[in-house]
C-alpha cells in the first residue's frame, strides 16, 4: 500500500495466491530450452478491490483460485473461496466488485475456460465472504469475466461476459442481453462515469463501446415495470455552443468514434408493444405544436430522439466550395421548458423536456440573442434565394421543352419568345450562383456564395456578430431584394404574356411551385429506438 501516491510502499499481506510450485515451474525439454512461453506460469494476484463503503475492506483475487478479503486494511487476511457453492476449486477470480452502498456486500465473478470449463461463474455476498449465492441464471451466455454495481440503484448490476453485455434490474435475479449496436464480443472491464452517467465497456478486441446514458435504466423498478406506460427522466439537455466547420483528415488508419447525439431524448417504459392503434408525438412551446415525431413502440425502454436545432436552410446548388450545402447547419432551439405529449391510441401522456445552454460557456444570453437575430435573418434570406433560384431552373426548363415541342412557322414567333424566356432565366442564375469550377478551383464569388459564407460565419460563433458583418448582412439583404424585384418584372411580363400564348394554344402553362410547399419539403431529423 502506497499512501503517498506512490512514493514509498509498505508489504500489507502475506503471498495470497496457492504458490502452488507445480504452476511456477518452467518445464524443459531435452536440456536446450524451456518448453513454454511463461504464460502458463501463475500464482498472481489479479484482482484488487477496495470497498468504497469502508475503506479498511480490501478483496483480492487470485488466478489459482484465491478470494481473499481483510476487514482491516491488509492486517489480516481470509481466504473466501472455499465458502463459493459450485465454484470448482483453482478457478481464475477475474473480477471483483464490492458495493458501494453497504460494506459487508461484494459481487465476483470466475473465468475457468483455460481449463475448458464454458460455464458463468457469477457470485454475491452479504456478509463479508462467509455465504455466498450464484447469480448465474440460464439467462447469461458465456463465462463470466467482469460485473458492476451501479452507483445510484443497486438493483441495476451489469455483467460482461464472453458473448457481451447483460443487465439486471432485479439485483441479479434475471439478466437479459443488452444489443443495441453492441455486437457479441467478450466484454473485459467496465466503468461507470459518475458525472455523464456513461456505461464505458472494454472489449476483447481492443475497443471501447459506451452506452451514453444510463439514467432510464436506473428508473426502472417494478412498480414501473407493472404501468403501461411510464415516462422516464434523462435531465436537461445542453444545447452545445456552434463550431467552425473545418475538419481534421486522417488517413485510412485512423478511426474516431462519434460524439454523443446532440439531440434531446424523449425516453418511456411501456410494458408491452403497442399494437393497436395510432401513436406519435407531439412537441410543443409556448402553446404552439413545433414537431410531431414517430413514437417508439417496443415494450421496455423506448428513446425517441428530438431534434435541438432547425433544419439546415434551404440552399442554392453552387460551384464553389464556400457555398456548399452541406457546410451549412440549422441554428439551434431556444433554451426553455418543452412540452412533450405522447399521442398513444386513446390515451395522451404528456412530460417535459428541458434546453439548456452550457453553463461553462463564457457567451451570455444578450449575445446570444444578438447572435440568434442575425442567424435568424440570414436564415431566411438563404431559403428565399434557394426559391429564387428554383423558380429560375424552373421556368428556364419548362421554357425550352415547350420551345422543343413546337415546330412551323405559325409557332415560329412563340418559340422564340420561350427561347428568349430560357435565356433571360439562365443568365439572371449566373449572375447569382457560381456554375463553374470544381468546388476548389472557382470563379469568382457571387450572391449567394457570399451570403453562404457569411451566414455559416454568424451561425457557427455564439457571440455577438461583428458590426463587419451586421453590414454585409443589409448589404446582401439589398442586393436580394433587387434580385427579386428583377425575377419579378420578367414574371409580371414575359411569363404572363407566354402564359396567354400557351393558354390559346391549348398547351401547359408555364409554372412553378409555391414558397411554402418547396420550403416544406425538408428531411425529419427524429429517430427512434427502443426495447431495451
Amino acid at each position: 500500500m502506497s499512501e503517498d501516491m506512490g512514493d514509498s510502499w509498505k508489504r500489507i499481506s502475506p503471498d495470497l495466491t496457492t504458490n502452488d510450485p507445480k504452476k511456477l515451474r518452467q518445464k524443459e525439454s531435452g536440456g536446450l530450452t524451456t518448453d513454454n512461453s511463461g504464460a502458463e506460469n501463475h500464482c498472481t494476484i489479479y484482482a484488487i478491490a477496495e470497498s468504497p463503503a469502508n475503506s479498511q475492506i480490501i478483496w483480492a483475487g487470485t488466478d489459482d483460485g484465491n478470494l481473499q478479503v481483510s476487514a482491516n486494511g491488509g492486517q489480516t487476511w481470509t481466504n473466501a473461496a472455499g465458502n463459493i457453492p459450485g465454484l470448482p476449486a483453482s478457478t481464475w477470480v477475474a473480477n471483483i466488485e464490492p458495493s458501494h452502498f453497504n460494506a459487508q456486500t461484494a459481487y465476483a465473478t470466475f473465468d475457468g475456460h483455460r481449463t475448458g470449463d464454458m460455464k458463468s461463474y457469477v457470485y454475491k455476498t452479504t456478509d463479508l465472504g462467509k455465504t455466498w449465492i450464484s447469480m448465474s441464471t440460464p439467462q447469461v451466455e458465456g463465462y463470466a469475466l467482469c460485473i458492476k454495481e451501479d452507483l445510484v440503484n443497486p438493483q441495476l448490476l451489469f455483467l460482461g461476459t464472453e458473448f457481451g453485455l447483460f443487465i439486471s434490474l432485479d439485483g441479479g435475479k434475471n439478466w437479459g442481453r443488452f444489443s443495441s449496436n453492441l455486437p457479441k464480443v467478450a466484454v473485459h472491464d467496465m466503468v461507470i462515469h459518475p458525472r455523464d452517467h456513461s456505461l464505458v465497456l472494454a472489449t476483447h478486441g481492443r475497443g471501447i463501446a459506451i452506452i451514453d446514458n444510463i439514467s432510464p435504466l436506473r428508473q426502472i423498478t417494478a412498480e414501473v415495470m407493472d404501468k403501461p406506460f411510464q415516462f422516464l427522466n434523462v435531465g436537461a439537455t445542453i444545447l452545445r455552443d456552434p463550431e467552425g466547420t473545418g475538419g481534421w483528415y486522417g488517413g485510412n488508419g485512423n478511426f474516431t468514434g462519434p460524439n454523443p447525439s446532440s439531440a434531446a431524448q424523449i425516453a418511456y417504459y411501456m410494458n408491452k408493444r403497442h399494437t393497436f392503434g395510432k401513436m406519435y408525438i407531439e412537441v410543443w412551446k409556448d402553446g404552439q405544436l413545433l414537431k410531431t415525431l414517430p413514437a417508439g413502440k417496443s415494450a421496455g425502454i423506448n428513446i425517441v430522439e428530438m431534434p435541438t436545432t432547425l433544419e439546415k436552410p434551404k440552399t442554392v446548388p453552387s460551384k464553389n466550395i464556400r457555398a456548399i450545402s452541406g457546410n451549412l447547419f440549422g441554428p439551434n432551439f431556444p433554451a426553455g421548458d418543452y412540452q412533450i405529449k405522447v399521442i398513444k391510441d386513446k390515451s395522451t401522456y404528456e412530460t417535459t423536456v428541458s434546453l439548456i445552454h452550457d453553463p461553462q460557456s463564457p457567451f451570455t444570453p444578450k449575445e446570444r440573442s444578438l447572435q440568434k437575430e442575425a442567424t435568424m435573418k440570414l436564415y431566411a434570406l438563404t431559403e428565399t434565394m434557394a426559391y429564387q433560384h428554383e423558380i429560375l431552373v424552373t421556368l428556364e426548363n419548362q421554357a425550352r421543352k415547350a420551345a422543343d415541342s413546337l415546330a412551323g412557322k405559325k409557332e415560329a414567333k412563340l418559340k422564340a419568345a420561350l427561347l428568349y424566356l430560357a435565356q433571360t432565366m439562365e443568365t439572371e442564375r449566373k449572375t447569382v450562383v457560381s456554375t463553374e469550377g470544381d468546388g476548389y478551383v472557382n470563379e469568382d464569388e457571387r450572391l449567394v456564395e457570399q451570403l453562404g459564407d457569411l451566414y455559416r460565419q454568424v451561425s457557427t460563433y455564439p457571440g455577438k456578430p461583428t458590426d463587419s458583418q451586421i453590414q454585409r448582412t443589409l448589404l446582401i439583404e439589398k442586393s436580394i431584394e433587387e434580385f427579386q424585384k428583377r425575377i419579378q418584372s420578367v414574371l409580371d411580363t414575359q411569363v404572363k404574356t407566354l402564359n396567354g400564348q400557351l393558354s390559346k394554344s391549348g398547351r401547359s402553362l408555364l409554372s412553378f411551385p409555391a414558397k411554402e410547399e418547396f420550403l416544406s419539403k425538408k428531411d425529419s431529423a427524429a429517430g427512434a429506438s427502443g426495447g431495451i
